[in-house]
Formats: structure tokens, sequence, C-alpha cells
């Protein structure tokens, strides 16, 4: 069981092989196009995703209040693990591997986390939570139009 109180899941399968996928995953150019625009994910040390590598989200409009550090805690092929910490603290694991026999690629991302903002956590459930995972299903729609084009 997760030390984390809270997770969140989506899978999506696409009809394209796990170096195209891979490098949608990664070209600054294809990313910038699937992830939510409701959020800012931003570089600290320029765009690169090897170990190591800083990065910060944060939502537009709302200042610092909703900002978080990620780093790359683990990369390998078909996986990009990052640990963050900020108004929220876990990790958000982007998996990709082969799905089927026919050049499918299946893709998920889990983030399991903490709140650390106080009193985010009484209105998480009926707000951000429910928002966050719609804005995560149109994020996987999105990556899946890119993967296939």
């Amino acid at each position: 069981m997760s030390v984390f109180p809270h997770m969140q899941e989506d899978f999506v399968v696409v009809q394209a092989d796990m170096a195209r996928v891979g490098h949608v995953m990664t070209d600054q150019s294809h990313m910038e196009r699937w992830t939510s625009p409701a959020v800012r994910f931003a570089p600290l040390d320029g765009w690169r995703f090897d170990r190591g590598a800083r990065w910060r989200l944060s939502l537009p409009g709302l200042g610092s209040l909703l900002e978080a550090d990620y780093i790359v805690f683990e990369r390998r092929e078909g996986l990009i693990l990052w640990a963050f910490d900020g108004f929220w603290e876990g990790f958000d694991a982007w998996h990709w591997r082969p799905h089927g026999g026919s050049g499918e690629t299946l893709i998920q991302n889990r983030i399991e986390y903490r709140l650390k903002v106080p009193g985010l956590s009484l209105i998480w459930p009926a707000t951000i939570g429910p928002l966050m995972g719609w804005d995560a299903d149109v994020q996987m729609g999105r990556l899946k139009q890119v993967c296939e084009e």
C-alpha cells in the first residue's frame, strides 16, 4: 500500500511504437502540444529528462501558492519517474510499453501524492481533484493524437 493518501491513474493505447512514444514524451515541440494548458511545466536546467533534471509545475493565475518542484527520480526506456514537492509531494510515473502485437503501445500515468497546503485537503475532493481527473483524461487524448500523427 502506498504511503500517499491520493492516487490518480490513467491509461491510453496508441497506434505507435515505443520509439515514437518516447520521442513524443520528451521532445519539446511534441510535449508542449499534449501537456495540459491548465498547468505550466517548465524546465529549470534546460529541456532534459536524465536523472536529476529539475522542473517546476505551477498553475497560472494562482501565484506561488500551488507550485511544486519536480526532479527526474528515475529514467530508463519506457519510464520517466518524477518526484515532486511543493503544495503537494509524491511521485508522477509515466510508463509506456508494447501492447498487443501490431505496433501498439500502452501509456500509463500514475500520480501518488499528499497535499501539503493546510485546508487544501478539505476542498480538493469537490473541486481540484475532479478537475484534475477530467484534465488528465483530455491530456491523454491529446497524447494519443500526437503519438499517432
